[in-house]
């Protein structure tokens, strides 16, 4: 009996000192990456010790996310003034300036002004025929307003609300989005969002609100790789894990996210706006949290970068936004999925020889545009959304969307039979 007890004490001593191990592993494995320099591709360093926010404006924020979550709760514009103040006063740049953390993750501060209205913003952002990953590119692949949301069920636009706006306008709906690859570990996640939007006057400007929350954690991260952040390109190989060294075997997840955004229209004239992003953020692996401020700060650049393009665009308008959009969503399947053949065999000539696509793994993805076989219905049409957007304000595209720039390559695809085949399970996206 006592043999067989210390026979029980050494096998639990060993998987406790196994499970110890695991731990020291992932730690070693993680420590370098989180050593790494914080620049980014946006080249932008955050102080290590931010100035904390001012807790009357904390304490604003804490009632707009009160408010999201409760909808019996009657909107009281006094509670939010001091985040008002903060926001519409601002005129320094924030991004040294650390809002406490929510929802488990670190948060950050973000100004951004543009040329233009609150209506146009709004004729934009907020229009049932305009989807937000036309808008923002370079940090989102996909998104749309779930069924229910309140505000598909509008018989107006939002943006008729302003010549009348005498009372706080609120209006909820529930979204999900696919973000592009994260510029830490360029791994992509599917999520879903609840939104308040709000409209209101502040010191006799139109001001816009918009409140979301992430509740329930993403689905699992899949590989991606940033080809060209400025023009839009990325890289989805339908394949679970890290685009990262000795960690891409990791499964990880979002676990929650929020963000609070506001629009303050300064001059309708001029045009000139202001935006201002609090966002957070909670992901990683095995329940752990990675993010850290600088990474959320370095995709709030992007998206800012890339909505100010479109915005202050004097080529695009909100109508020809949407009738693009129009054109692609009326394209039959068959066609759909020819111009997407074409589109992977001109991705493969274009970069195949990117280092960053040089991987086995994704050179089999892309070989004899192989990459269609892993864009599934949805994501299909956001690509041919955006290289139709692309040509309408005049940049490159792969493929031609109505007289627009072509890509500068030849219609055949060079031979790559020679590419090392791996068993790698690159399974269709959805």
């Amino acid at each position: 009996m006592k043999k067989i007890m210390n026979s029980l004490i050494n096998w639990r001593t060993c998987a406790a000192l196994s499970l110890l191990l695991a731990g020291l592993l992932v730690v070693l494995l993680v420590a370098p990456v989180m050593a790494e320099d914080d620049e980014g591709i946006m080249k932008v360093k955050l102080a290590k010790k931010p100035d904390p926010l001012a807790k009357n404006v904390e304490v604003s924020l804490d009632y707009l996310f009160e408010v999201l979550a409760d909808r019996s709760l009657s909107f009281d514009t006094t509670r939010i003034q001091p985040m008002l103040d903060f926001v519409a006063g601002m005129q320094d740049d924030p991004k040294d300036i650390g809002p406490a953390k929510r929802f488990g993750g670190y948060g950050i501060c973000l100004r951004k002004e543009v040329s233009t209205d609150l209506d146009s913003i709004l004729r934009y952002f907020y229009n049932p025929d305009i989807p937000n990953y036309l808008l923002c590119p370079a940090v989102l692949r996909l998104s749309g307003w779930h069924p229910g949301s309140e505000f598909l069920s509008r018989k107006t636009g939002i943006w008729e609300e302003l010549p009348n706006l005498t009372a706080p306008v609120l209006i909820r709906g529930r979204e999900f989005e696919v973000n592009t690859p994260d510029s830490f570990a360029e791994a992509y996640y599917r999520y879903d969002l609840d939104r308040l939007i709000v409209l209101l006057k502040y010191n006799g400007k139109n001001v816009a609100i918009s409140i979301s929350r992430q509740d329930d954690e993403s689905d699992v991260g899949r590989k991606g790789a940033i080809l060209n952040d400025r023009e839009w390109e990325y890289f989805y190989s339908g394949i679970e894990g890290l685009n990262k060294g000795m960690i891409s075997w990791m499964d990880t997840f979002m676990y929650k996210s929020a963000s609070v955004q506001v629009f303050v229209e300064h001059d309708a004239d001029a045009p000139r706006s202001s935006v201002f992003l609090f966002k957070w953020l909670n992901a990683g692996w095995a329940g752990m949290n990675v993010v850290k401020r600088s990474h959320i700060y370095e995709g709030s650049l992007r998206y800012a970068r890339s909505f100010s393009k479109i915005v202050e665009s004097s080529i695009l308008t909100p109508e020809s936004v949407a009738e693009g959009l129009r054109s692609v969503i009326a394209m039959p399947v068959t066609k759909v999925d020819s111009v997407i053949e074409e589109y992977a065999k001109n991705f493969e000539i274009r970069f195949k020889d990117d280092p960053k696509l040089k991987k086995r793994e994704y050179a089999k993805v892309i070989a004899n545009g192989g990459y269609a076989k892993v864009l599934d219905a949805d994501a299909r049409r956001s690509v041919l959304a955006l290289q139709k957007l692309k040509s309408m304000i005049g940049m490159d595209t792969l493929i031609e969307m109505e007289a627009s720039p072509v890509a500068q390559a030849p219609v055949l695809v060079e031979d790559v039979s020679d590419v090392e085949a791996v068993q790698v399970e690159a399974m269709p996206e959805g």
